[in-house]
């Protein structure tokens, strides 16, 4: 049986003020809000700051559980358009009746057809609201500075300064959650990484969330070197010898215990179908592995520490069916 929170929770919500009217894939002064799911919340805030639409899924078991299981508000903000992913529409050229992979045409269209499918992605994963920013996903890069560097101009910085600035202000999230700007990740989502950081240590020190970076991991793909900073960004420094908190995607429930959290990961996988690399991730990345970063003040581990117990325990009660009588 599931939990009265799970029920509460995934109650599709309809479009905020604003969201509904503002062209689909066009940035605004204060980003583009839309709601997904009603609540009430009265568990953990939990902010995803990432750079593209499909990025959410590296929080996939953490946000699903937070929300469904500890009644929690789940926010995901997503900096550019995803309007760069036109190279992997391969599939779903057909599916939309566009030339997606033409860069013209992607270009044009990816961002409506990017911002439905994480729509309906995280939706699924009990994310409360959407806040679009709607910045150019100018093309694949390592290069953190071309985002952030003295002559970037690929992204309205100052803009996106102002809006982190003023989602942390309303909020008040008790944890934020990005990518770890590990050297072999994209530029964007160390530059999102690196902003999001950027707004939390702009916070009173007393009203800060506790920020925390995501890895993936699997039997098949352990963990690889140890992340310790993005060279030249000193708030990226993970906090010294610490062990990651882990969600276990494989965490069993149901009949038989023949379910665990992969199927709903799977779920928010499969609505981008604009994007054919990401459905290869089925079934992968069994662990997200959480790290602190330095930066987090004091009394952070302890309160990380109780949301991840939190998120271990059982969600589901197993129910009690009969097993069939033997044909005779």
């Amino acid at each position: 049986m599931i939990a009265r929170a799970a029920r509460a929770v995934l109650r599709p919500a309809l479009l905020l003020a604003g969201a509904a009217t503002a062209p689909l894939g066009c940035a605004t002064s204060a980003g583009d809000r839309v709601a997904l799911n009603d609540g009430p919340f009265p568990g953990p805030r939990v902010l995803a700051v990432v750079a593209h639409p499909d990025d959410e899924i590296a929080f996939g078991g953490l946000l699903y559980k937070t929300a469904t299981h500890l009644g929690g508000a789940c926010d995901v903000l997503t900096i550019t358009n995803g309007e760069g992913g036109y190279k992997y529409s391969t599939l779903a050229e057909p599916l939309y009746g566009l030339e997606l992979t033409d860069e013209a045409v992607g270009r044009r269209h990816l961002p409506e057809i990017r911002r439905r499918e994480l729509s309906e992605g995280c939706r699924l994963l009990g994310v409360r609201r959407l806040i679009l920013l709607g910045e150019k996903d100018h093309r694949y890069t390592l290069d953190v500075d071309e985002l952030l560097g003295d002559r970037a101009a690929v992204w309205d910085l100052p803009r996106v300064a102002r809006i982190l600035d003023a989602v942390l202000a309303e909020e008040e999230y008790d944890f934020v959650v990005t990518h770890a700007p590990v050297a072999e990740t994209h530029g964007h989502h160390k530059a999102a990484t690196v902003l999001a950081l950027e707004a939390v240590a702009r916070r009173p020190v007393d009203r800060r969330p506790v920020v925390l970076c995501v890895r993936g991991s699997s039997a098949e793909r352990p963990l690889e070197e140890p992340y310790v900073e993005l060279p030249g960004h000193p708030l990226t420094r993970v906090a010294p010898d610490a062990a990651p908190f882990v969600f276990d995607r494989t965490q069993k429930f149901g009949y038989r215990d023949r379910l665990d959290y992969r199927v709903v990961t799977n779920w928010a996988i499969a609505a981008h179908r604009s994007q054919g690399t990401m459905q290869l991730l089925m079934n992968r990345g069994e662990r997200e592995n959480y790290f602190p970063f330095a930066m987090n003040g004091d009394g952070a581990a302890a309160r990380t520490r109780a949301l991840f117990d939190r998120l271990a325990e059982p969600q589901f009660e197993t129910p009690e069916s009969p097993e069939p009588a033997p044909t005779p």
